[in-house]
């Protein structure tokens, strides 16, 4: 759960923090995870996609959803081995997992129907690549769906943290606005059809009253923590 960092958290880059969290990130329920799959779940569950790809994939959370969609095609990237291992162990066999950096996907121009990046960008350098590879990699018309983290966030005094052997970690990000992302998108050639920023509801409330935590709650419930954005590639 991302909150403000103590001063004995060790700042780690993504890669090595979820070699680190990997073994135990499923373990513990996070509401900023169950409020995106609240939204998003209605979404996906009615994808008309025939092959699909999840950037920074991680253990699966939603790869194992998306098995059930009856797709063409499922493919999860990360960078991450120990993440793509958790996620090896609970997919399915015909989920394709690819250990890959997004900023260059093995995938041929124009394979995909619809990209799905779920908190990733935070941890994406340059918005602009990521773009232009999400482009090159979908078809015409095709779909791309982001989550992540509100910007705003960072103005609370959140961080990206997580306790593993009985440590604190702090996991370095990359700032970025909505504006950004929408201008990025837009100049790769994807335009923008719907977007949410979404607060914490009751659902939520319920994780946090289990860790002792409904202070955090009340704090920020009528703030936004986390979006969701959905694009479509321009048709040449």
């Amino acid at each position: 759960m991302s909150r403000s960092a103590l001063p004995s958290a060790v700042r780690l880059d993504a890669q090595q923090a979820y070699a680190c969290w990997a073994p135990t990130y499923d373990e513990t329920p996070n509401p900023l995870l169950a409020l995106e799959e609240r939204s998003l779940a209605p979404m996906m569950s009615s994808f008309f996609a025939k092959y699909v790809v999840e950037l920074g994939c991680g253990t699966g959370r939603w790869l194992r959803r998306l098995e059930k969609a009856g797709l063409e095609s499922l493919a999860g990237v990360d960078i991450s081995d120990a993440m793509l291992a958790e996620a090896k162990r609970k997919c399915l066999p015909s989920t394709s997992l690819v250990h890959s950096d997004c900023m260059a996907i093995p995938l041929p121009a124009h394979a995909v129907d619809c990209v799905l990046a779920s908190f990733l960008l935070s941890y994406v350098q340059d918005l602009r690549n990521f773009a232009e590879e999400v482009a090159r990699i979908l078809r015409p018309g095709g779909t791309i769906i982001v989550s992540d983290l509100h910007p705003n966030t960072t103005s609370y005094g959140w961080r990206r943290t997580f306790s593993a052997a009985g440590s604190l970690f702090e996991i370095a990000t990359f700032r970025y606005t909505l504006p950004d992302l929408i201008n990025t998108m837009s100049v790769a050639g994807c335009a923008l059809e719907a977007m949410d920023e979404l607060n914490f509801g009751e659902e939520e409330a319920v994780i946090f009253r289990q860790n002792d935590m409904i202070d955090h709650f009340h704090r920020v419930e009528s703030l936004p923590v986390i979006y969701w954005a959905k694009f479509s590639l321009r048709e040449s």
